[in-house]
This record gives structure tokens, sequence and C-alpha cells, in this order.
């Protein structure tokens, strides 16, 4: 039962919680459900939040952006994608490039380049729980271990974040950059 866990607002939230997440609501203009459920258990979230930086670490922002948009878009995670959606396009990535990651956008010519071809493979292979092998070898051929790993354990963590925002049947205040056209 998704109400059996309260939503929580930004300021009824665990001060250290508000600390950390203040430039996120700034900037989002809204806390988002996730953080308003999560948030419930304060040392989790603030843990979890400190995991995301260290994972997210090794990779650029557009590597990072990619395993968000397939990950979600593949476990069906609308919540995520649609967040993820958005910040693409605020970084610059462009529509196409987005689409095609997500399912939305057939390019008559593909917008990723090589290395990105690869990390949407690993992301595919693992979500949809294939020998993913293959697909790890390939990435860490490019961008070596450090990075594979780093790829692993974002396509983990989004598939663990859709999981719960499944569960809870997240909703965001925002559609999908493709629904605005």
């Amino acid at each position: 039962m998704t109400d059996a866990i309260p939503r929580l607002s930004f300021e009824n939230s665990d001060p250290r919680v508000q600390e950390l997440l203040k430039p996120v609501v700034e900037r989002l203009d809204y806390f988002g459900e996730y953080f308003q459920v999560v948030g419930n258990n304060p040392e989790a979230l603030l843990k979890f939040m400190e995991y995301t930086g260290a994972v997210k670490a090794p990779l650029d922002l557009k590597k990072n952006e990619l395993l968000a948009l397939v990950s979600c878009a593949r476990c069906g995670g609308d919540y995520e994608r649609i967040q993820h959606e958005r910040l693409s396009l605020n970084s610059g990535f462009s529509r196409d490039w987005i689409g095609e990651l997500t399912g939305e956008i057939i390019p008559a010519e593909s917008q990723l380049d090589a290395t990105e071809q690869k990390l949407r493979d690993l992301a595919i292979a693992v979500i949809d729980g294939g020998d993913a092998t293959a697909a790890l070898q390939a990435v860490i051929g490019d961008l070596g271990a450090e990075q594979a790993l780093a790829a692993v354990l974002q396509i983990a963590r989004f598939q663990m974040m859709c999981a719960i925002c499944k569960v809870f049947a997240m909703k965001l205040p925002v559609p999908s950059i493709f629904e605005e056209e």
C-alpha cells in the first residue's frame, strides 16, 4: 500500500536532508516524491546520496545521463526517466540523442558514438538479465575497469530507484519533454 509510508514535505524532513537537498529543490523547483518517501529513513537517504556521488564520479555527465535514460526507459521507470530527460536537455544534449536512448525517437542516423552505443548495450544486457559479459568487456576496452564498474553500479542504482518509484506509484509534477511538443 503506497499510502502506508507518508510523503514528507521539505519543511518536515530531517534538517540534514533539507541541507543536502536544498540546491536540488531550488534547481527543480519542487521536492520530488522520491525524497518525500525515502526521507522517512533520513540516514538511508543521506548514505544513498553519498553513494550516488561516489558511483557517478568516474563518469562524465553525458555517460551518467546515457545510463540513466536507457536504464529508466528499459525498467519502465517514468519518474526517473522524465527527470533525466529534462536534466539532459538542460545540459545541452539534443532531443534526438535523448529520444534515441529512451526509444521516443528512432533517428535515421544514430546520435550515439561507438562508446555510447557500448554503454547502451551494457545497460540493456544488465537490465534484461542476459549475459552481459561481452557488453562489459566492450566497455572495459573503451573506458577501462573503473569506469566500466561505475557504469554497472549506475545501472543497478537506477534499477533500484525505478523499483522504489513503481512500488510507491510516484508521479512527477512535470511531463516528459516529448509530451510538451
